[in-house]
Order: structure tokens, then C-alpha cells, then sequence
């Protein structure tokens, strides 16, 4: 059936702030994250490999993925340090997330 655990109770009825469910594991969002990265590395410098000769070409497609990745988890830390500083007051840097 649907998934309505979040935004309604037992009976039915629509909450008026939806339900907070803690995260699962920390671990396996880091090791999932982990194997996405692992895979872009594989595809994005990879896909140059048939470039015989333009190993510079190469060399940059692995340093954006890098710098892509690095900007992502920034951009998210600090998205989420703003919220939590608008929702409850105080700064907090989770890495959990």
C-alpha cells in the first residue's frame, strides 16, 4: 500500500507537521555514496580512455568529478546547517545529515 506513515496517523487522518524518521544507517549512506562516486570515476574519466593521447583530457574529467563531488557534500552541509539554523535557532554542522 501507499506510504502514508509520515503525513498521517493510525486512523487515517492528515497531520498537521509530518512524522520524523531517523536515518538507517549512517554507514551504508557512506558506503553507498562511496560506491556512486566510485562509479563516476568509471564512467567520466573512463569514457575518455578510447582518446589515445589526450591523457589531459582524462587528467581533468577525474579532477571535475572530484571537484563536483566535493561541491556537492559542501553545498549540502552548509544547506543544511541554514535550515536547522531557520528551523531551530542554533548553527550545527551534522555530517550525518
Amino acid at each position: 500500500g501507499p506510504n502514508i506513515g509520515p503525513f498521517h496517523d493510525e486512523d487515517g487522518n492528515l497531520l498537521h507537521k509530518p512524522n520524523n524518521f531517523p536515518p538507517h544507517s549512517v554507514a551504508l549512506q557512506v558506503l553507498g555514496t562511496f560506491i556512486l562516486w566510485f562509479g563516476w570515476y568509471g564512467f567520466n574519466p573512463g569514457s575518455t580512455l578510447a582518446l589515445v593521447g589526450y591523457g589531459d583530457v582524462l587528467a581533468l574529467c577525474a579532477v571535475t568529478t572530484t571537484l563536483a563531488a566535493a561541491s556537492g557534500a559542501v553545498s549540502a552541509l552548509f544547506t543544511d546547517t541554514f535550515l536547522g539554523y531557520i528551523a531551530e535557532g542554533e548553527t550545527e554542522y551534522d555530517l550525518s545529515m
